[in-house]
């Protein structure tokens, strides 16, 4: 009976072990790359059911599943694990990379449907946000120098929130659009620049930047670049310029993760003006002026003499002034500048449950800058959110909210004008000391006591004094739903809104000026009548913009047979954007000294109020046949309407054909020297609209005194308005421009996918330019719009990444990666008639103007104006009696600003935590006119006007024009301050190099391990110092300017545009600055 009991009591025994490991269990683990770092986001699927997971940020993940069941570790670019559960609870992976490493996802135009990138048929370029924000940045479009190929910026200023221009593969539209369309999640916004009045000057401008700088860099998940028509048709004419698709984070884990990412850096301006320090104030190399800021005075010897205007401090009738050694002021310049700083503080959560996924964040980016008085503080709050409604509806929903306060200087101006603190700060002379300046309210720096007779003001009284603000408010919000009408077939719609709300208040306060005493020589005291005075001004705008975007989108895929599978989306968008700009004006001065709005203007405030409406709407298809996954054939239509042609002439059509294949998968090639091999090529048109109301001839208001002989009638009276027939006659023939683009290329993997890269070749005709022509006066017009002319583009582009010792060393990770690319752009033709067009225009003085134009035979942006004259041997005619250089009478083509290629390159390393990142940026060749260079050598601040130490000498490589065919030798000696002042006028003088290279990014890191952290309540910690733009190297002929701040301009009188296509001309903006800073992201 014992036996018996024993036995049974065995058998149940082994029946509970048995069970128990029938039941289910949590299996926990990390999940890391084949370098020991960790892998969010990897798939984890219990084989044969429908159970899964993700692992989180850390590579971490949760589980449940029975013993014997096998895991399944899936994730893009690397081979699958499979893992079997056994008694362990804790199973840790290393996963491997794959050899088609190179497949990873891309985000394709309308969420066409996400694919594979062996499926792409174009050229496409995605940077992550671990490369994006590598370094922390301000704005995403920063974030994006020097890590993509094709991808032209320029910034408008060094100031805060300054605006940033984005190309791809050149410009193709002679006076249109040319910058890239910016789409977030679906949803295009409008980027374009926002520029404040400039008060009093004519000549400068408030650059209170463009509306993508609103966008939290922390908040991006990725960036997708699309270059040519195969790669945008489907954005129709709006993304005929390129496209940068900009895809947000979402929630991921089951578990909620907080995330936190601040930075703190400092800021310090780059100056690469180089100044004399040999002469002080003064003229003719003799005479001493405390009123003068030319520095063509005699030779600083240290002796102490008075610097600023004698004053009566007491009122006692006594004359004092300050004095300082007559010698110039160690680091002068960068003394007039501050330490910047920046303080970003970004915190998010995310997390799934139950077929709902949520991602919330909120920003804060805060500056001061290296200006005073100048501000920059973005508030940013987000909220993404995903639902599994049913088993086939899903809804997807984003908000975000921006609000900017900004607080900017003025940029810009011509010589001698404008309200450009930086430019009166390079205009005075090397013996003034910046740092006592800064007291503007002294008697001796203040309005009436400060030394420049013939300078503006203070430029301290400029920065604290004059206003130059702007509030932002930047709404977008998109949702969507997804019906799955079967695994196959589904229906996605989705309606998103960009509304922007800007405010911009610029001032000038109101002063008076007497005259100056100033210092001459021997201490002679003389008057000085060269100042001015203000009556202030203040300038309100008032501008919305609105943008609707609707999208609905069938979606299908159906594999043919084993191995074919189709592909196919077709659709309908609807695009709206209106624009209400309100902009008042005070007249006359003001009422009372330092108040700033419309009711205090001297005499009746003038208004304006400009209201547009744009609207396009359009039909499109995409399809991809696939063969065996490894042959792809695409193809993609759009049809659009635009309300901005005749409607007769309003539809457009376009679309692409390209193909692909991946030979390494179609002929099973599998070795370790070829890991990877796609061809790829394209060919596609695409369509863009004409600008707003062009069809018709308008009246415009024209309030003005209408001379009716011996009555003259003002207008408006007694509220009555006046019109008048506008200058432009209405083309009601107009047809869209039309783009044409073939591209071929290359995806590789070499040497177990230690080198891989892309590369493309791509030629683009641009036809039917919208362009706007000059009309005889005898027609009573002076312009109309036209569809005229060609231009062309084509280039290279190469990127590539090399891992030297992948899988060599455990726990090493050492990648070397660059990308190159060139342009070749030439304007084809424009009409029989007409072979240059202007493209914008700038006058550095009365007398000295660069003009951009668009000349056929010629590249894009070529500078025209004045030069030497020449003889056949190229010597430089001068006058025979002066000995100065004569100009012909004709402007000329100097040069053009295109530059000769673009590259980047740098490094990653990384090891047991320790990383460190390098990339330098590179352009090379074009030209810029600089203003600062003109301004300085007519000043003679400037290293350059000391060559011959001021003493007299015979222009070089110069002739004197015999007038029988013959030259003769000249003799006629000039001085440095003859020549500057007087002759140094030519544009050609003016022009620069270009080319520059730059330590754009370091950063030393290190994450903190597992074992580090176990005790704390943190999942994941790194640590980073960090630098921006820490060195430059420019050409020798470059002792003035950063090439990369352009201000442009679009008339003869100087007005400043930030963000249009006449790019390349330098108006003494605010220099771009360097930064150190320190970086801390923890989550928990």
């Amino acid at each position: 009976m014992k036996t018996k009991l024993n036995g049974i009591l065995t058998l149940f025994l082994a029946l509970i072990v048995q069970l128990s490991f029938a039941q289910e269990k949590t299996i926990s683990g990390t999940v890391t790359d084949q370098d020991g770092l960790p892998l969010p986001g990897v798939n984890i699927l219990v084989q044969g059911t429908t159970t899964g997971t993700q692992s989180d940020f850390d590579g971490q993940y949760t589980i449940k599943a029975e013993a014997g069941q096998v895991l399944v570790f899936s994730y893009i670019g690397q081979k699958n694990a499979n893992m079997t559960v056994g008694a362990s609870n804790t199973i840790n992976v290393q996963m491997q990379e794959d050899a088609q490493a190179l497949e990873e996802v891309v985000v394709t135009a309308f969420g066409t449907g996400d694919r594979n990138a062996k499926a792409t048929v174009y050229a496409n370029q995605t940077v992550k946000s671990e490369d994006l924000l590598s370094v922390p940045n301000k704005n995403a479009l920063e974030a994006l120098r020097g890590k993509a190929a094709g991808v032209n910026l320029s910034t408008a200023s060094g100031s805060v929130g300054s605006s940033t221009r984005i190309v791809l593969r050149g410009s193709g539209s002679l006076t249109g659009n040319n910058n890239a369309l910016i789409v977030i999640d679906g949803v295009a916004i409008d980027n374009t620049s926002t520029s404040g009045g400039a008060g009093e000057s004519t000549t400068g401008y408030s650059d209170f930047g463009n509306r993508f700088n609103d966008v939290n860099p922390d908040d991006i998940a990725s960036v997708t670049i699309l270059k040519g028509p195969s790669a945008t048709s489907l954005y129709g004419s709006r993304g005929a310029s390129g496209v940068v698709l900009i895809t947000t984070k979402t929630g991921q884990g089951k578990k909620m993760q907080v995330n936190y990412n601040g930075s703190t850096s400092m800021e310090t301006a780059i100056i690469v003006l180089q100044r004399q320090n040999k002469f002080g104030q003064g003229y003719d190399n003799l005479h001493l002026d405390s009123g003068e800021n030319w520095s063509w005075g005699p030779a600083m010897d240290g002796v102490v003499r008075p610097w600023t205007s004698p004053i009566d401090s007491d009122g006692d009738g006594s004359l004092e002034a300050l004095t300082r050694p007559y010698s110039p002021v160690r680091n002068q310049l960068k003394d007039f500048f501050n330490t910047g700083y920046t303080v970003t503080q970004n915190i998010n959560l995310s997390g799934s449950n139950d077929g709902f996924t949520y991602y919330a964040s909120y920003g804060n980016t805060k500056q001061t800058g290296i200006l005073d008085n100048t501000s920059y503080d973005r508030n940013n709050i987000t909220f993404n959110a995903s639902a599994k409604l049913s088993e086939k509806l899903k809804s997807d929903f984003k908000v975000s909210y921006a609000r900017v306060d900004q607080n900017t200087a003025q940029e810009g101006s011509r010589a001698f004008e404008g309200n450009n603190a930086y430019a009166m700060a390079i205009q005075s002379p090397v013996n003034i000391p910046f740092t006592e300046l800064r007291d503007y309210t002294s008697p001796f720096h203040d309005l009436n006591g400060y030394w420049g007779s013939y300078s503006s003001v203070n430029p301290y009284y400029i920065l604290n004094e004059y206003g130059n603000e702007a509030e932002i408010d930047n709404f977008l919000a998109n949702a969507s739903l997804t019906y799955n009408f079967l695994d196959n077939l589904s229906i996605t719609g989705r309606f998103g809104g960009n509304i922007v709300n800007t405010q911009t208040d610029v001032w000038t306060p109101t002063y008076t000026r007497g005259q100056q005493l100033v210092w001459t020589d021997n201490l002679e005291i003389t008057t000085r009548n060269g100042r001015h005075n203000s009556l202030g001004e203040y300038i309100n705008t008032n501008i919305k913009v609105e943008n609707l975007d609707a999208t609905v989108l069938v979606n299908y895929d159906a594999e043919l047979s084993e191995n074919l599978k189709l592909t196919a989306a077709g659709g309908y968008n609807f695009f709206q954007r209106t624009t209400d700009r309100l902009v008042g004006s005070t007249v006359g001065g003001l009422v009372v000294p330092g108040t700033y709005n419309l009711a205090n203007s001297s005499q009746q405030p003038t208004s304006s109020l400009n209201r547009t409406k744009y609207r396009i709407f359009g039909v499109l298809g995409n399809a991809t046949l696939g063969y065996k996954d490894a042959a792809f054939l695409e193809l993609s239509a759009r049809n659009d309407w635009s309300s901005t042609l005749p409607s007769t002439n309003n539809s457009f059509f376009y679309g692409a054909v390209g193909a692909s294949v991946v030979v390494t998968d179609l002929f099973n090639i599998e070795n370790d020297i070829v890991n990877y091999a796609k061809l790829r090529g394209s060919y596609g048109t695409s369509g863009k609209d004409a600008d707003l109301y062009l069809l018709n001839s308008y009246f415009v208001g024209n309030p003005e005194i209408v001379d009716l002989g011996d009555y003259a009638l003002t207008l408006p009276k007694n509220g009555i308005p006046g019109f008048t027939i506008g200058n432009t006659i209405g083309n009601p023939g107009l047809k869209p421009e039309l783009t044409t683009t073939y591209e071929v290329g290359l995806d590789f993997g070499f040497f177990k996918n230690r080198l891989s890269g892309a590369y493309t070749y791509y030629h683009s005709n641009h036809d039917d330019q919208l362009v706007t022509i000059s009309l005889p006066r005898s027609t009573g017009y002076t312009q109309t719009v036209s569809n005229i002319g060609r231009m062309e583009n084509k280039g290279h582009e190469l990127s590539l990444t090399l891992k030297p010792i992948l899988g060599l060393v455990d726990g090493l990770n050492f990648e070397l990666f660059g990308a190159y690319s060139t342009n070749d752009n030439k304007v084809v033709n424009i009409t029989d008639d007409i072979d240059e067009l202007t493209i914008g225009t700038f006058g550095f003085a009365a007398g000295t103007t660069v003009t951009m134009v668009a000349k056929e035979g010629l590249p894009f942006g070529s500078f025209k104006g004045n030069d030497f004259k020449y003889n056949d041997q190229g010597e430089v005619i001068v006058d025979a009696n002066t000995g100065f250089p004569v100009y012909p009478d004709n402007d000329v083509i100097l040069g053009n600003n295109q530059p000769d290629y673009l590259l980047n390159f740098g490094a990653n390393l990384n090891y047991k935590g320790f990383g460190f990142r390098v990339l330098f940026d590179r352009k090379k060749g074009g030209l810029f006119a600089s203003q600062t260079k003109y301004n300085t050598n007519f000043n003679g601040t400037n290293v350059n006007t000391t060559v011959y130490n001021r003493e007299p000498f015979i222009f070089p490589n110069s002739v004197v024009d015999n007038e029988d065919g013959t030259f003769s030798e000249n003799t006629v000696q000039i001085t440095e301050q003859d020549y500057f002042t007087n002759y140094d006028a030519p544009v050609s003088t003016q022009l620069i190099d270009a080319s520059f290279l730059k330590l754009r990014e370091v950063e030393l890191s290190y994450t903190f391990s597992k074992d580090l952290l176990k005790d704390t309540f943190f999942t994941n910690a790194r640590l980073s110092l960090f630098g921006k733009n820490l060195k430059y190297w420019l050409p020798d002929s470059n002792k003035y300017a950063d090439p990369e701040i352009n201000g442009i301009s679009t008339s003869s009188s100087g007005s400043v545009s930030t963000t249009g296509n006449a790019q390349g001309i330098e108006t003494t903006q605010t220099p771009s600055s360097r930064s150190v800073g320190l970086n801390l992201q923890l989550s928990f």
